[in-house]
């Protein structure tokens, strides 16, 4: 194995003059930074420093070849012959000349025997399956990229916090890489300002409601149990009739619960708005023809479990009937990051757009920019707490990135 130091001014810099001189297979085998120069550790610069390995092919020890002790004979050597050849006598009476060559004596070596070839072969497997666990580990180490230069390792400490998976958080801290001069890394205001750039280009996708113009417009929110389908649809329905002057109705077809039905009528004398109560996906179509004079129409769906076929069954059968021109997946921004791909990859066949709420409830914003990654779907909206209409937000790539990096209770 040959194994060789490397000293750069950044991570990327360093593995470049690996791959250069040891080739893509090589292994490394520590990183480490350190500060050169300046006084009493003090004003140095930073350094990285990678041990690289490359296996070599190893070393064939079928016949070892002789050096020989005379320049090789241009008239050839009869290599049939196993004795050295008779060097012949000087004879200085006719002047001859001593021959300018003599013949290398022949040795013999003999092959590894078989217990010391397979004593070698051990030796070899057991280095390359060492190898191979190696680049595993380090393949492992460079998705995640858990270590980072001194400056920017409290931005990926930050952004790990919020729940940002360790893809995106090294796609974001590239960005800075390749976007501030590395002499600056240092000024929090520079780095933090590309960050919020960075997220921002991935929450670019919004858009919200607007009322119907000659018929009213269908809005269905879905979503699994929990999440405060009810409590948005409230805010929604108080916001457009109270503060917009918009002509609006709700229909439930949350008959599971009794007192989701019971606290959607309440708020709707409360506001002024009419509220229908449907047991099945006929009553839900008759319900939307009585509100053909409205501008909005919000249905409220029951709760569905994303684990459960029959419920999402009833779900499409209610949809189908209503079809809404608009229908937006509700899901908690406290919903851990798996649980929160399984209900958007259920629920996505059925969805136009997406709602998060209960911002307020987590310190993990970044699991909203992790579903945000890999989806087309615009946001609608956003939630922060249970006040009605107060509590929920247009959603803007400026208010997402506020939520995500936990500066939402800052204003713009």
């Amino acid at each position: 194995m040959r194994v060789k130091r490397f000293v750069g001014d950044t991570v990327a810099e360093t593995m470049g003059k690996v791959k250069k001189e040891l080739g893509a297979d090589a292994v490394i085998l520590q990183t480490r930074q350190f500060k050169e120069g300046g006084v009493l550790g003090l004003f140095g610069k930073h350094k990285v420093e990678v041990m690289a390995a490359i296996e070599e092919e190893p070393v064939r020890k079928e016949q070892a070849p002789v050096k020989s002790l005379y320049p090789a004979n241009p008239y050839g050597v009869r290599k049939e012959s196993p004795l050295p050849m008779e060097r012949p006598a000087f004879d200085s009476r006719k002047g001859a000349e001593p021959p300018a060559l003599e013949k290398t004596p022949r040795v013999e070596v003999s092959a590894p025997k078989g217990a010391e070839l397979n004593a070698l072969e051990a030796e070899l497997q057991s280095m390359r399956k060492l190898l191979e666990s190696m680049n595993r580990q380090i393949e492992g180490l460079d998705g995640e990229q858990s270590v980072w230069p001194v400056p920017l390792q409290k931005w990926a400490d930050l952004l790990k916090e919020r729940g940002i998976n360790p893809k995106l958080i090294k796609r974001i801290l590239r960005s800075v890489q390749q976007n501030v001069r590395e002499e600056d890394w240092g000024e929090d205001h520079r780095v933090r300002a590309c960050l919020k750039e960075t997220i921002r280009r991935i929450c670019n996708n919004t858009a919200a409601i607007q009322p119907g113009v000659r018929k009213p417009r269908i809005v269905a929110l879905v979503g699994p149990t929990g999440v405060g389908k009810t409590t948005t649809i409230g805010k929604l329905a108080a916001g457009f009739s109270i503060v917009d002057k918009r002509r609006v109705a709700l229909i439930t077809a949350d008959t599971y619960r009794v007192a989701a039905v019971e606290q959607l009528k309440t708020f709707g004398e409360i506001i002024g708005v009419p509220v229908d109560v449907v047991m099945t996906p006929s009553g839900l179509r008759e319900a939307i023809q009585r509100h053909e004079d409205k501008e909005l129409i919000f249905i409220d769906t029951a709760g569905r479990s994303p684990h459960h076929d029959l419920h999402m069954s009833e779900l499409k059968a209610f949809l189908e009937k209503a079809q809404p021109e608009l229908t937006m997946l509700v899901m908690s921004a406290a919903t851990q990051a798996a649980d929160l791909a399984r209900i958007y990859e259920r629920f996505e066949p059925l969805t136009t757009h997406l709602i998060f709420t209960k911002l307020d409830e987590t310190i993990g914003g970044g699991t909203i920019l992790n579903l945000l990654e890999r989806t087309d779907l615009p946001v609608a909206y956003i939630t922060n707490g249970q006040n009605v209409p107060d509590d929920i937000e247009v959603a803007t790539p400026e208010r997402l990135t506020r939520y995500i990096l936990g500066e939402g209770d800052r204003r713009e």
